[in-house]
């Protein structure tokens, strides 16, 4: 469909920074990487997080495009934590019953239609928590669904949990959740063909961890969301229409045949 390709073309023409202008005054997309070094530093030293192995050179071949030149290339672990989640044993109430953690599932982000999430179908107790390897997840972090199916993509409204589904993105800047989640839209169909599997294609979370993602500084990520917040609803506006116009065309072949009989058997086909 139209709407579609138009979509996917105005997101990759966003993230290959085609889509704003960019200006002298925005800086260096590296001065803000210097600031999230520093902030990943500091949650390090305080424990929040464990500090992780040196990530893999990116090398030349690995570059699927040029970006403008006060944008840089980074592995995606590099602006935020990759989390995953898991499932509470459910023959034990003590995980489920009078649960007040909202708990999300890929199929909860089946008709998702929002870019905030906020709950699911069902929720978790805090000793539900404690005892299964789901993780609290902040406000503003990126769900991403790593298998069945791979490629949902929803922002956090409030602090809520996943099950082993997703492998999702704590920013360590929180003013990037709305880039980030663009990113991802616009790379799930080359995220899911690195998925590997026999029963189900899934992402593990070292394969999240290496995927590149092209870094605007602060200023311009904001224009690029406003300009796609301005856009995509235009684009889902024309889906409607063509799938209107697709049920109308399905539709037109029966119409005309019934009409075509009643026209024959009240004698106003022939003379």
């Amino acid at each position: 469909m139209i709407a579609d390709a138009l979509k996917k073309s105005l997101l990759q023409a966003a993230i290959q920074g085609k889509l704003t202008e960019q200006l002298p005054e925005d800086g260096d997309a590296r001065d803000l990487l210097r600031e999230i070094q520093k902030e990943k530093a500091w949650l390090v030293k305080e424990g929040k997080i464990k500090k992780e192995k040196p990530l893999p050179e990116i090398q030349e071949d690995e570059i699927p495009f040029d970006i403008p030149e006060n944008w840089v290339w980074v592995r995606i672990s590099i602006i935020g934590e990759i989390i995953g989640g898991g499932t509470p044993r459910t023959d034990d109430k003590r995980n489920w019953v009078n649960g007040d953690i909202p708990w999300i599932t890929p199929a909860d982000m089946k008709n998702q239609k929002e870019r905030y999430i906020s709950q699911g179908g069902r929720f978790i107790t805090k000793y539900g928590l404690l005892h299964s390897s789901a993780q609290l997840l902040q406000k503003g972090t990126v769900l991403f669904s790593s298998r069945a199916p791979i490629g949902y993509v929803a922002i956090a409204k409030n602090e809520l949990s996943t099950n082993q589904g997703f492998k999702s993105i704590t920013p360590y800047h929180f003013a990037m959740s709305d880039f980030i989640y663009y990113f991802l839209l616009s790379s799930r169909d080359e995220i899911e063909r690195i998925g590997s599997g026999t029963t189900f294609k899934e992402v593990s979370g070292s394969t999240m961890k290496n995927i590149l993602i092209p870094i605007p500084p602060l200023a311009e990520q904001e224009r690029i969301v406003r300009k796609l917040d301005e856009l995509l609803p235009k684009i889902e506006a024309l889906k409607v229409e063509e799938n209107k116009l697709e049920e109308l065309e399905k539709a037109f072949p029966g119409k005309i045949r019934a009409s075509l009989l009643q026209a024959a058997i009240q004698g106003k086909l022939t003379e």
